[in-house]
């Protein structure tokens, strides 16, 4: 495969993989607001095994495109916006931990009890923390959009 190949396929994974865990987050988000019910909870697990397996693809096509992109890693090293677009992912990432395990938890007491309903203050904030794990991924945009076009390097010299 031509590198110019290898870098658009790169390119639209880690792009549609970003659509897609930008879609479960925002889902999530929503179905946090439903009465949580135990089709809604199953339904809630199905959404977040979709947003784990969506970061697991963007991480790998991002990746791929900082080894075998067209800028090269070289780029990516002496960008300054790629190391906070780093950052903060790493800083989503970890906050995306406590919804999943709540989430489990959920339906460990669902399996065990069909009638079982989260207390409304769980349900409250694990919604705050998807809501923070989507205002951060605005946050990685914004640094991705300034790390693609060398703003680091121009601003903070490099």
């Amino acid at each position: 495969m031509s590198p110019v190949m290898m870098d658009a396929l790169f390119a639209f994974l880690h792009f549609a993989a970003l659509l897609v865990l930008a879609g479960a987050l925002s889902a999530e988000a929503f179905i946090l607001r439903l009465a949580p019910t135990g089709p809604v909870l199953r339904l809630l697990s199905r959404v977040d095994a979709f947003y784990g397996a969506s970061s697991v693809v963007l991480i790998l096509a991002g990746v791929g495109r900082v080894l075998y992109g067209a800028k090269h890693w070289s780029y990516y090293v002496e960008e300054p916006f790629f190391w906070v677009k780093m950052g903060v992912f790493v800083l989503v990432g970890l906050l995306s931990i406590p919804p999943t395990l709540q989430f489990m938890a959920w339906s460990r007491a669902l399996k065990a009890d069909t009638a079982f309903t989260p207390p409304e203050a769980q349900v409250k904030a694990v919604r705050r923390y998807v809501l923070i794990e989507a205002h951060g991924l605005v946050l990685i945009l914004v640094f991705a959009t300034l790390m693609a076009r060398g703003f680091g390097q121009a601003w903070f010299g490099g």
